[in-house]
């Protein structure tokens, strides 16, 4: 009888630890999702691009259980700005809403009320942000004038910064999963800095992109599919990174990368950037013991920072030093100075990088190097109004990134910057 007892009390017990095992894996599905689509617009090409997008996603809404919003704004002075949102296999316009042609696509009051509206919408489901339109890599931009940021809109002549992206977010009180961004130069540390928090996941390319854009159909059917969102990330850029780094680019050594990152790892990223940059601004008068290159014995470390910022990838591909990507300067910086405490916060750095970046697709001209983020590294944006501005960046505060750059630099070696790629 005790044998008996006994007997059931496993088996219960192995339904039981079966039960709990299967709660927590439970894969979602695309009922549990609502992409929320919110484009540039105001000119003619955004418009005609982002109706693309639109009319690709149509394709698949009617065998699909995910929820789609968007917004669009007409590039034509008599028409206006709409709304749409998924029903029934197909879109329908908010006959409640119409915006002016003078409504800002780039500011964050009028994200937020896009996404409030999304939600209120598509309740207690999982939300993605997508961005789409052409973008540049982070820069200081303190009247928030000319092209930088992520989204443009044609009418106002404005863009929208990160930290534009970021406020709207917090304004809406809604929680965003996962942000898809649609624009080239995405992948800047200061961005994803700005976006810590505020989303788990991002999708972003640290180079350029083809105006080709998203397989936004393709990410519905993955969230059809029915797993978690990193398995779903993983895929998507695995597909897409497929046919962007076959695009060829009308111009010398361009590429393309797409990286797909879980944002939650993201604190361990900038406490191993901050030690190594704390460790490069104390160690400048140090001098090279080292005689393999490219070191060079006697050679004092600053002199090997300067040489390895000159020798790392340059990321935006412009021709000057605009932005390089931080592993490979800090890569280089071991290389050029044999510095034995870097080293060390080299491999935290790079392990940190690791936990983070679910996958990482960049095309045959990059296989050498192991990408990370852009980091702005562009003498003019770091003096006068300019620095203020860099300085009051999350990613700064975080790290201090500005005191060792202008160390370093300074207007004695502002100069020395040849913005070569290495080969």
């Amino acid at each position: 009888m005790k044998n008996h007892i006994c007997f059931i009390m496993i088996l219960f017990f192995l339904w039981l630890l079966a039960s709990c095992r299967n709660a927590g894996d439970t894969a979602l599905s695309s009922s549990d999702y609502c992409l929320i689509f919110y484009g540039s617009g105001g000119d003619e090409a955004h418009t005609a691009t982002i109706e693309g997008y639109r009319n690709a996603i149509e394709t698949v809404l009617p065998e699909s259980d995910a929820a789609v919003t968007w917004i669009l704004k007409s590039d034509k002075a008599d028409e206006q700005t709409f709304r749409y949102f998924s029903a029934d296999g197909t879109f329908l316009k908010d006959s409640t809403w119409t915006g002016d042609t003078a409504f800002d696509i780039t500011s964050s009051a009028n994200l937020a009320e896009f996404i409030k509206w999304s939600a209120s919408r598509f309740p207690d489901r999982n939300y993605v942000l997508v961005t789409a339109g052409h973008g540049t890599a982070w820069r200081p931009d303190p009247g928030h004038e000319g092209e930088y940021g992520l989204l443009y809109d044609g009418t106002t002549r404005r863009s929208m910064s990160a930290e534009d992206l970021a406020k709207g977010i917090e304004m809406s009180e809604v929680k965003i999963e996962t942000i898809l961004t649609n624009n080239c130069l995405q992948g800047s540390v200061e961005t994803l800095a700005e976006w810590n928090g505020y989303a788990d996941y991002v999708v972003y390319g640290n180079s350029y992109l083809p105006d080709l854009g998203g397989d936004y159909p393709y990410f519905i059917k993955l969230l059809d599919g029915g797993s978690d969102m990193r398995s779903i990330l993983h895929d998507y850029v695995r597909h897409c990174g497929d046919v962007f780094n076959n695009v060829l680019y009308p111009f010398e050594d361009g590429g393309s990368s797409l990286t797909a990152m879980d944002l939650t790892h993201f604190d361990a990223i900038l406490s191993a950037a901050g030690k190594a940059f704390a460790e490069m601004g104390r160690s400048m008068e140090r001098t090279s013991t080292v005689t393999d290159p490219p070191c060079e014995y006697g050679r004092s470390f600053a002199d090997g920072y300067r040489a390895a910022l000159n020798s790392s990838l340059q990321m935006d591909m412009l021709g000057s030093p605009a932005t390089h990507d931080l592993y490979d300067f800090l890569y280089n910086s071991v290389l050029f100075t044999g510095h034995p405490e870097l080293f060390c916060c080299l491999g935290e750095f790079r392990d940190a990088l690791e936990q983070a970046v679910i996958l990482n697709m960049h095309n045959m001209n990059l296989d050498s190097h192991k990408l990370s983020f852009n980091i702005c590294t562009e003498p003019d944006d770091f003096t006068g109004e300019n620095l203020e501005a860099y300085r009051s960046s999350r990613f700064d505060q975080a790290t201090g990134w500005s005191d060792f750059y202008t160390s370093l630099i300074g207007k004695d070696h502002k100069d020395d910057l040849k913005g070569l790629i290495s080969e």
